[in-house]
């Protein structure tokens, strides 16, 4: 049985790095690099907290108001023994349908055991403070704290939470302590661990109780706005006190329980846990479905309402604290950043699954269909995002329901540079693959691209001025290409081109050669490569390509094509299939990677051929090769020797491979994970100079 792909992916990266047990989404490791505010969330609201379909549906709902409020998202869990930063949609459902007897409560104690083991668990508040802490997450929203249990003088029953409150520092944003637990004597205990706690828009400094405004105690200070929040959590890392900050936000009003009628449910669900002998982190969750019974549902949906709530509050506060880092960030955005221009396409993939040969005879097949984020470009620049960190996209799509579909499943940074045309729908793409995994028929209505027009393009000279490369692909109008050739030449820019396809590979080199000699690397098939020396050269070629062919004749054909149009270019990526890449360099290159991106003329040229590594287990070939251009030019950009970027571009292929969607929801763990993979594919890696 075929294993799920962020499974097969979960297997590679604890293979390839031991040491790093933590895995940050993109999305959240960019925001972070750029000083972006970001929230943390906990995942037991989904393993323990709630029932099912309300605890996924919260969970969403939740990351939702983070995102709506300006910030971004990181529910943290752990998935067979991996700690993960921005959990995925699939992976919050995976989470979910586990048994609940297979999913551990982990606070700080449990940790250790449930990644060694592989297990999975739902971070508490303390497990969440600790791994938000860690990847540097300074804000975190939740329900409620844990705290000193009734009877808790006696029985000595103190949760975990409140001593890392005192030791790890992470702001907590929260409706105060759960009102199951004894409050008076939990705010005595944060008090003694030197924690800073207030009160937000609560008149009074009256401190909440979870279900209800007001627990009968009070604390010391009250925030009235976000802005004042913030101004306490900077003094509060300025002053690098290492102990953490609790904000009780009063459940909103319209949502607040009625005191009394929660009480007596409390009461009696304390009654029954002590008669059923409940003890330990199983009190909680027993005690907040009870009462959740007892109140036939109305305490669930206060739950729901103040964590809902608190993640609002928690991003508005995360966003005053930015605010601070602005002119850091306006300092990095003078970074230089590779710049994309093509299609941003809805996939729409049908996977035969009947053992018979396609005819395009007007016959019915069985298959599976999948929906994904498509598109050359669009593939390109997301995988570059993931893998090198930053790039700027000029892509285009319609404003209609296609549209929100695939806005939805593209990173939220790839969205800035999006055109929305109000004329043409978005491009959809029909993909038939056949039982092996080939494609064999792709219908597309592409008409959207041409939004992409020279003026659009000059409006945004200034991504092209600041790009240490541009890539283009072939699905652009020839008045786009020429606009962006000319802003290459006027900003000194090289081009990688990616044909994209063997019946538009040569539109480029149609223009004149003036403009097309910023064109510097490209990265055809053996197809498109074809059609780039017949356009070139303005001669046919008497030669129909075929990979299935041995390889010795493959790689001469290949070379004689490469031949032709070598000069041209500083470096031609040409992918043979399964048997490799046979590149064509110049051979200044060889050992300075820089000279692939000159713009100065070409010189000598040498070939050298890379088998592909055997993978079996493939899920899905649609991008492999947009992620092996994303690997490459991500390994070039950092100046590693052409054998690195070589192997970089295959170690990504490989997780595209391994992968549902055309890019792997994460590529590694990180760039320490990324170089110590390509580093370990060089070891293998069988280069023949031809």
């Amino acid at each position: 049985m075929r294993r799920s792909s962020c499974r097969v992916f979960r297997a590679l990266t604890r293979t390839f790095s031991t040491k790093q047990q933590i895995v940050v989404h993109p999305d959240v490791r960019h925001a972070l690099a750029q000083k972006q505010p970001v929230v943390a969330l906990e995942s037991t609201i989904i393993t323990h907290g709630m029932p099912m379909p309300e605890n996924v549906e919260t969970a969403l709902l939740v990351e939702q108001d983070v995102r709506r409020n300006g910030a971004v998202p990181a529910t943290i869990g752990i998935i067979d023994g991996c700690i993960t930063v921005g959990l995925t949609q699939e992976e919050l459902m995976e989470l979910a349908r586990k048994p609940r007897e297979q999913v551990i409560k982990c606070s700080r104690r449990d940790l250790p055991y449930v990644v060694k083991m592989g297990q999975s668990g739902g971070t508490t508040v303390a497990a969440t403070m600790i791994v938000a802490h860690r990847v540097g997450i300074p804000i975190f929203a939740t329900g409620g704290i844990g705290g000193v249990h009734r009877e808790g003088h006696i029985t000595l029953d103190v949760s975990a939470d409140l001593v890392e409150l005192g030791r790890t520092p992470v702001a907590v944003i929260c409706s105060g302590v759960k009102s199951i637990l004894d409050i008076p004597r939990t705010l005595e205990y944060l008090e003694t661990q030197g924690v800073c706690v207030a009160t937000y828009a609560s008149e009074g400094g009256v401190f909440p109780d979870f279900y209800t405004r007001d627990s009968g105690c009070k604390v010391p200070y009250n925030l009235p706005t976000a802005e004042h929040a913030a101004q306490l959590l900077r003094a509060w890392q300025q002053l690098n006190l290492q102990s953490g900050v609790l904000i009780g936000v009063p459940i909103p009003a319209e949502h607040a329980a009625d005191k009394s009628a929660i009480d007596a449910a409390i009461k009696q669900a304390n009654a029954e846990a002590l008669a059923q002998g409940i003890t330990g982190k199983d009190v909680t969750p027993f005690l907040l479905a009870h009462i959740a019974r007892l109140t036939k549902g109305r305490s669930l949906q206060a739950n729901i309402a103040l964590i809902r709530n608190n993640a609002s509050v928690a991003a508005q506060i995360a966003c005053e604290l930015a605010k601070e880092q602005s002119s850091t960030t306006s300092r990095k955005s003078s970074i230089k950043n590779p710049l994309v221009v093509g299609a941003s396409i809805l996939d729409l993939s049908f996977k035969i699954t009947e053992k018979r040969n396609l005819h395009l005879d007007g016959a019915t097949y069985s298959g599976v269909a999948k929906q994904a984020a498509g598109g050359v470009g669009r593939n390109i620049a997301e995988g570059i995002y993931k893998l090198y960190g930053d790039v700027n996209l000029i892509s285009a799509v319609g404003r209609d329901q296609l549209g929100q579909i695939l806005r939805q499943l593209m990173p939220q940074t790839l969205q800035n540079g999006l055109i929305v045309d109000e004329s043409h729908a978005t491009s959809l793409c029909s993909v038939v693959f056949d039982q092996s995994g080939d494609c064999k028929l792709i219908l597309g209505d592409m008409e959207v691209h041409n939004s992409i027009t020279p003026q659009l393009l000059k409006e945004r000279s200034n991504l092209f001025r600041d790009a240490p490369l541009i890539v283009m692909d072939s699905n652009i109008s020839e008045q786009a290409m020429t606009c962006m050739l000319e802003l290459a030449e006027h900003y000194q820019v090289p081009i990688f081109f990616e044909p994209t396809d063997m019946f538009i590979a040569g539109k480029p080199f149609k223009l004149p050669p003036e403009l097309t000699r910023h064109i510097r690397l490209t990265k055809p098939n053996i197809h498109e490569l074809k059609t780039i020396v017949e356009t070139i050269t303005g001669q046919s070629v008497n030669w129909e390509p075929n990979t299935k062919v041995e390889r010795s004749e493959l790689l001469a054909q290949a070379k004689q094509l490469l031949h032709q149009i070598e000069s041209h270019f500083n470096c031609i990526i040409a992918t043979l299939g399964a048997h490799g890449v046979l590149l064509s360099i110049r051979s200044d290159a060889a050992h300075d990677t820089s000279k692939l991106l000159s713009l100065s003329p070409s010189c000598e040229h040498i070939t050298h051929f890379y088998a592909a590594p055997k993978l079996s287990n493939i899920v899905n070939v649609s991008g492999a090769g947009d992620s092996f251009c994303a690997g490459f030019i991500t390994a070039l950009l950092r100046s590693h020797s052409l054998d690195e970027c070589v192997a970089a571009g295959f170690v990504s292929a490989e997780r595209a491979l391994l992968s549902e969607s055309a890019v792997p929801s994460t590529y590694f763990h990180n760039e320490l994970a990324f170089e110590s993979s390509f580093r370990d594919a060089l070891q293998t890696l069988q280069r023949h100079s031809l």
